[in-house]
């Protein structure tokens, strides 16, 4: 946005690609904290098969109730007290998380997540959304990074060092290079897919609370975890200049992605 970038056909493909890129995130943890749980009981293949079969129950039922939480929100709407909607929201916010745990046996953000997704397709979204922002940005997200600062350590790194440095290259040469290649097969500029390559260099706060669940449940060690955090710090700083030195100053430098689309070929409809 700050760029002048957020119209382009360029800024419109890294957004979207964050979406999915988070939603798959969230998706194989959600695999791998269930399989996990049913391997460390030393259980047999029948029994992760059961985890699998759950966890697919929990996936249809919470898309299933989407049309109801549309109906407790409109009933939210109507009540005459303050902040009824975004309470409601974030008791069923609240209410997956722990579906998630209790029937899927997934990761509680799973259930979060989806429960986001859901209220985003209803019409009180935009109300939802305002009164979420304060609360977040002004509660949870710093609490919740100052939470993951304090798990890490870096004096736990020890011999790892030279692991974090090769991680923290394979995570900016592989998400820029990996993103370029398929940005220009599917008919980008090099120029543009360059642009969507290093757009998606960044990791945010999706791979900080993968790191994190890793963490307390027993599926990485601390020094794995401090690795993972540096990483997510250093591809978050060096993101916002170099989209400054492949992005074009101002909005007006930018292709929108109308004027993308009034230039490409037409395609049979």
């Amino acid at each position: 946005m700050e760029i002048g970038a957020f119209r382009s056909r360029e800024g419109a493909t890294i957004l979207g690609a964050a979406v999915i890129d988070d939603v798959m995130g969230i998706v194989l943890l959600s695999v791998v904290v269930a399989l996990a749980k049913a391997s460390a009981a030393g259980v047999d293949p029948m029994e992760i098969g059961r985890v699998a079969l759950r966890l697919v129950v929990f996936f249809g039922l919470a898309l299933a109730a989407a049309p109801g939480l549309r109906a407790v929100l409109a009933w939210a709407s109507r009540l005459p007290v303050s902040q009824a909607m975004l309470s409601a929201a974030v008791v069923i916010a609240m209410f997956y998380a722990w579906a998630a745990e209790y029937v899927g046996q997934v990761a509680a953000i799973t259930g979060a997540y989806i429960a986001g997704v859901l209220i985003a397709q209803t019409e009180f979204k935009k109300e939802i959304d305002g009164g979420v922002h304060p609360l977040a940005y002004s509660i949870f997200v710093p609490v919740f990074f100052i939470g993951i600062g304090l798990q890490a350590n870096g004096r736990e790194l020890g011999d790892r060092g030279l692991f974090t440095v090769a991680l923290v290259l394979v995570a900016i040469v592989a998400k820029a290079a990996g993103c370029a290649l398929f940005a220009r097969w599917c008919g980008f500029t090099p120029r543009q897919s360059l642009r969507v390559g290093v757009g998606m260099i960044s990791r945010g706060e999706v791979g900080l609370i993968v790191a994190g669940y890793g963490l307390s449940n027993g599926l990485i060690g601390t020094d794995v975890f401090s690795a993972s955090v540096i990483v997510v710090l250093v591809t978050t700083m060096v993101t916002p200049p170099l989209l400054r030195l492949v992005f074009p100053r101002g909005a007006s430098a930018a292709t929108t992605v109308e004027e993308t689309i009034a230039h490409m070929p037409h395609v049979s409809k």
